[in-house]
């Protein structure tokens, strides 16, 4: 098959012969950069790969084996096993309700007033850089609204440090000492302070509150060093590890977390796992399985775009995100032939998907073209991407995962 794809005036050219354990935010740009600087420092540079030196520090992300945080479980973790590449259990679209807490400690009072939240998470279309509501009209074509309501500050009986624990709220075997109990706190004191919970925050109508948004006072420790990132709160999307009933039929039982100075880039990012069921698609754990694997990077919400235009106009997510749920429509390519890749605009998203006759049925390019316009802004380049999918593969396989971005613009298939 030869097949020949334009999209802005690049050109791909295809020949071919006949997946107990929360999802975070990977670290921030900066955090790495510095941290890079300190490995050239160690004098181990000689020695150690940087990956290497990253899991020779302890720089993993937690929530690699454990199910349910960062990823698209919805209910109380169950078995291990391999993470397959995830298939939202039903498309997102219409409105989608968000509850927004804002909870402060002792240690480290709330600062700014509710109402930044209000425009950060909710406005439309008066937010400098976009608010996350207009991220979402955006890349779901005007598919999905997300509105919500913010209450707080609320005081929370134990002061920060005693839910970070010095390992950034992450262990769950530290309970109480950890983000889980933070969550059940906040939701507790919430109902105490006559916070309401209307039975429309159940998106799915399955007895749940869909998004639960905990904006803690305090940093993030994806934007801190490794000496400090303990005593903060990296920003995850989990398990609560009581359920808490917050009206009838409605209980609340998974949220996400997210400091005080958060922007649209993390919220998103956590809000994909959570209502839209996506996963990470960055290397959660810094090559500790001997692999390498940059997954999708500044081109993904879920990998390093949440943190494009300094996490205040995240990247697009990836187009199987998009085709998911159906905001964007695909034409399937079988045969020989040229075809023209448009861009996506504010009302129309058409992506192509190639089907290959050694390919197995779970398995086919997507085939997008972007350019550096809305909250895509931010990108390094614009053009053409090509994405592998094989719906089957485990997504944390460096070597062959279930969703990459090809780094080739001319493959051999």
């Amino acid at each position: 098959m030869k097949l020949r794809i334009s999209a802005s005036g690049w050109r791909c050219r295809c020949n071919s012969k006949h997946g107990m354990f929360p999802c975070r935010v990977p670290p921030s740009p900066d955090v790495m950069a510095a941290t890079f600087m300190q490995y050239q420092r160690s004098g181990k540079s000689g020695k150690l790969s940087f990956r290497q030196y990253l899991v020779d520090i302890g720089f993993i992300d937690p929530s690699i084996g454990v199910a349910g945080m960062d990823d698209a479980v919805q209910f109380v973790p169950t078995p291990g096993g391999p993470e397959m590449l995830a298939i939202p259990a039903q498309p997102v679209l219409g409105e989608v309700q968000v509850k927004a807490l804002l909870v402060d400690f002792s240690d480290r009072p709330g600062v700014l007033p509710p109402s930044h939240y209000q425009d950060l998470l909710f406005s439309q279309g008066i937010y400098p850089t976009g608010s996350m509501r207009d991220y979402f009209k955006e890349v779901s074509l005007g598919k999905v609204d997300v509105v919500g309501t913010v209450d707080g500050w609320i005081r929370m009986p134990k002061p920060y440090s005693f839910y970070t624990n010095n390992e950034s709220g992450t262990n769950w075997n530290s309970y109480p000492h950890n983000a889980p109990r933070l969550a059940e706190d906040a939701v507790n004191a919430a109902l105490a302070g006559g916070v309401k919970f209307a039975q429309s925050l159940d998106k799915f109508g399955r007895g749940i509150v869909t998004a639960l948004f905990i904006i803690h006072a305090g940093r993030g420790a994806e934007v801190m060093l490794k000496p400090q990132q303990g005593g903060e709160i990296w920003s995850h999307k989990w398990n609560l590890r009581n359920p808490v009933e917050v009206a009838p039929n409605l209980s609340t039982t998974i949220y996400l977390t997210v400091p005080h100075d958060c922007k649209v880039g993390v919220c998103a990012h956590e809000l994909g796992h959570l209502a839209f069921q996506w996963q990470d698609f960055y290397d959660p754990n810094y090559d500790e399985d001997g692999a390498e694997w940059d997954g999708s990077g500044v081109w993904d919400l879920m990998a390093g775009g949440s943190y494009n235009g300094s996490s205040a106009r995240p990247a697009h997510p990836a187009p199987l995100h998009k085709l998911q749920h159906g905001w964007i429509s695909a034409s399937t390519i079988t045969s020989s032939g040229s075809v023209k890749i448009k861009p996506y605009t504010a009302t129309t998203g058409h992506v192509y998907k190639l089907v290959f006759p050694k390919f197995e049925p779970t398995q086919y390019l997507l085939l997008e073209s972007r350019k550096r316009v809305g909250f895509d802004f931010d990108l390094p380049g614009e053009g053409l991407l090509v994405w592998q999918v094989d719906e089957i593969k485990e997504q944390f396989a460096p070597v062959a995962p279930g969703l990459s971005l090809s780094k080739q613009m001319d493959a051999m298939i």
